[in-house]
């Protein structure tokens, strides 16, 4: 966020914040109940490394800068969302 006001980059700004009230939101990939056995949390870490490993694919083999800059807001969305179903599985554990 510091680097997007030092850019003065008000629509990056935008996107920083809406991405950080949506950390309080369930994960999309796995977001259609509301508990989850231990088995199904690992499923959705698997699902979401692997749309992880994808975009980073596609980010290696694109030069256009506003498609890198979408697939790494992807990408952060997904490690917000890998971070709650973390959080969800420590809880099992606790």
């Amino acid at each position: 966020m510091k680097l997007a006001i030092r850019l003065g980059d008000e629509h990056w700004q935008a996107e920083i914040i809406s991405t950080l009230k949506q950390m309080q939101e369930p994960p999309e990939m796995c977001s259609d109940k509301e508990e989850y056995s231990e088995q199904e949390l690992w499923q959705c870490i698997d699902q979401i490394n692997n749309r992880m490993h994808q975009l980073y694919a596609e980010l290696k083999a694109t030069q256009d800068e506003s498609m890198q800059r979408k697939l790494l807001d992807q990408m952060w969305e997904l490690k917000i969302a890998r971070i709650e179903v973390f959080r969800k599985l420590k809880s099992i554990y606790q």
